[in-house]
Formats: C-alpha cells, sequence, structure tokens
C-alpha cells in the first residue's frame, strides 16, 4: 500500500487527536519541569486534565477518543515488552540485592493489594472494580490487559494506578523520616515496588542507586503480578 492511500484512511478527526494528544503531553512534561518536577502537576495528570478539557469542548465522547488514538493505545503492547530490558540491564543488582531484595518485592507486592481489597470490603462495591484495584502498583501497560483478564475495567485500573504512583511519592518523603531511611536501595525497592514507574521517576531524583533499585522492583513485581493474578483466578474462581 503507498503512502496516499495509507493517508487516506486516516480520518481528520483522527489526526486532529492524535496530533492533540502529542502536543498536549510535549506541554505537560514541560509544565511539570518548569514546576520543579512537582508530584501534582506529574506530565499525567496535566495531561489527562488538557485532554478532558478538549474533549468537553469539542463535544467528544471517551469511547470516540479512545477510536482516534488507537494508534497510541496499540504502543501499549510494545511498551510492555520493553520492560524486559531494563530488567535485564539491572540483572547484576538483581545478584546483588540477594534473595532479601527479591523477598521484599514479592512481600510489597502482595501487601498493596491486599490492604487495598481489605479497605474496599468496607463498601458496597462491584466485583469489577476490586478486581481492578489488584493491578493498582504495577505500571500502567501491565495493570491494562492484567485487569482484561481477571474481570477488571481496564480504564478504572490505569487511573488507580496512576493514583497510586502519585500518593506514593506524596507520602514516600513522611515514611522515609518517619522509619529513618537513609538506604538508597531500601528507598528504591519501595517505590518502585509500591508506586511502579512515577515512584521510579521520583527515585532516580534521590539517587541513581535509588533510580537502580527502583527500576528492578518495578520490573520483577510488575511480571510477577502480570502472571500470578490471572493464574490464581483461574485456579480459584
Amino acid at each position: 500500500m503507498d503512502w496516499p492511500s495509507m493517508i487516506a484512511l486516516v480520518s481528520l478527526d483522527q489526526l486532529f487527536w492524535l496530533t492533540a494528544t502529542l502536543l498536549v503531553y510535549v506541554l505537560a512534561v514541560w509544565i511539570f519541569k518548569y514546576f520543579s518536577n512537582n508530584i501534582l502537576l506529574h506530565p499525567i495528570i496535566v495531561g489527562a486534565i488538557l485532554i478532558g478539557g478538549i474533549s468537553l469542548v469539542s463535544h467528544t465522547s471517551v469511547l470516540d477518543y479512545q477510536h482516534y488514538v488507537t494508534p497510541i493505545n496499540w504502543m501499549l503492547g510494545p511498551i510492555t515488552v520493553a520492560l524486559a530490558i531494563p530488567l535485564y540491564q539491572q540483572i547484576r543488582l538483581i545478584y546483588t540485592a540477594g534473595r532479601k531484595g527479591i523477598v521484599v518485592i514479592i512481600i510489597g507486592g502482595v501487601i498493596a493489594p491486599l490492604i487495598a481489597i481489605g479497605w474496599l470490603g468496607l463498601f458496597d462495591f462491584s466485583d469489577p472494580v476490586r478486581f481492578s484495584v489488584l493491578t493498582k502498583s504495577i505500571t500502567t501497560p501491565l495493570a491494562v490487559d492484567t485487569s482484561k483478564i481477571i474481570g477488571g475495567l481496564p480504564e478504572l485500573a490505569a487511573a488507580v494506578v496512576v493514583i497510586t504512583g502519585i500518593l506514593g511519592v506524596m507520602f514516600s518523603q513522611f515514611i522515609f523520616k518517619l522509619t529513618r531511611c537513609t538506604d538508597p536501595r531500601a528507598k528504591g525497592l519501595a517505590l518502585g515496588t509500591v508506586s511502579h514507574a512515577i515512584g521510579t521517576a521520583r527515585a532516580y531524583q534521590l539517587h541513581t542507586k535509588a533510580g537502580a533499585f527502583s527500576t528492578m522492583a518495578l520490573c520483577v513485581n510488575g511480571i510477577l503480578t502480570a502472571i500470578v493474578l490471572p493464574v490464581v483466578f483461574m485456579l480459584f474462581t
């Protein structure tokens, strides 16, 4: 198929929303950096607000927007596979951390969703909502795919992941002071396990070693959760 034919397949609406999404992302990153990486102005938050505003003004529904940016959504697949790259790059750190590091990640990966589920148990939420929360501490691409498999709501799972990451970073400084934690390895493991990619970005701001361990925790917890949760649901549901 030649280029003119391929371009003809793209509607003006789709071209507009693809361009708008990319421009909004660039603007959101600039705002985040301009305000000294303030977590409340994270690109995901600012980007979502701006896109929501444009959608409201243009009377574009969420379903239509998702259809128009399908090419961008498709990129979630390759991004998920690409998580193997930082994991491979940090393989030596995994050996350095030894069993203790892996145990910390596994414990954190299990406790975090269980606490959320326990809290939701106090209210009358539907099963899909509860299942979506189980993926709250893994990065968005894995959370979206995993929530689909276990019967959750991918859109809600993505939102919960973002909220978890932001809250985790906001409270991490207080928790580190309360526990007198000064080891960058421990900080990295905590941020990566609980706050995934957003926490990893924060870890790199603290220390390069914290960022490396956070990357390891992000990859290990994300991959294990994406594998274990569907298996558990297939066996016990």
